[in-house]
């Protein structure tokens, strides 16, 4: 089987040998969601670097959403410690409740700040694919740190979500390795971007793609959406 350029000797032939039980292990995969819940709107776009490195970075929503909740909080913060001269206010004079309320805010805002920015790689060159701010070359077993050959398969899993507003759909893009685990690498409402992106992938680590019924309902993926 053919793969794509930028492959080491080594990992065409792991790959090959990977693929001949494939379809096999389909069956003993779960099909459940990795991680429930999820946003109803794209928090990630997929950007090929160079022929042998594509990325995931943040989507213009993603970085609007976060900034806007790390700013209300840090307003609520800046509000209650300084009074209108600029100077910082009494203790008499802060609401602590509020002031709470805009830490748990900044806080919360910079954890997804933090999450949503966090590197999401393959790289051919190096052989891995990796979910980290930092490569570490030296450690192979790490949770998000993962060789190309041990992936097999791109599962993409929909979701319906429902809450007092209403419900909204989110979809799971997330990689199938060979000991029958998964890991997740996106996670966000906007089908036709999970769609197209596994499509990419596929090709690009020449892996298939499986997609499981959408959960909480009784509907499959549309692949034409």
């Amino acid at each position: 089987m053919d793969l794509p350029k930028g492959f080491h000797q080594e990992v065409i032939e792991a790959r090959e040998n990977n693929l001949e039980n494939v379809s096999d292990m389909s069956s003993r995969v779960s099909v459940q969601p990795l991680k429930p819940g999820g946003s109803n709107f794209q928090t990630h776009v997929l950007v090929e670097k160079s022929s042998s490195k594509i990325i995931y970075r943040p989507s213009t929503g993603g970085i609007l959403f976060v900034l806007l909740f790390f700013g209300i909080g840090l307003g609520f913060v800046i509000y209650n410690l300084f009074d209108s001269t600029g100077q910082v206010a009494s203790p008499s004079l802060i609401n602590f409740f509020s002031l709470t309320f805009g830490l748990i805010f900044t806080f919360f805002g910079s954890y997804m700040m933090f999450y949503l920015f966090k590197p999401r790689v393959f790289d051919r060159h190096l052989g891995f694919y990796y979910k980290s701010y930092k490569f570490k070359p030296h450690h192979v077993n790490l949770v998000n740190q993962i060789r190309l050959n041990n992936i097999i398969a791109i599962q993409i899993i929909g979701e319906t979500i429902r809450d007092d507003d209403g419900s909204y759909g989110s979809f799971e893009l997330n990689l199938v390795l060979d000991d029958n685990t998964r890991r997740n690498v996106v996670d966000h409402g906007n089908l036709k971007s999970i769609i197209n992106d596994a499509h990419i992938l596929s090709d690009f680590l020449n892996i298939p793609i499986w997609h499981a019924k959408s959960q909480g309902d009784s509907t499959s993926i549309d692949w034409k959406d």
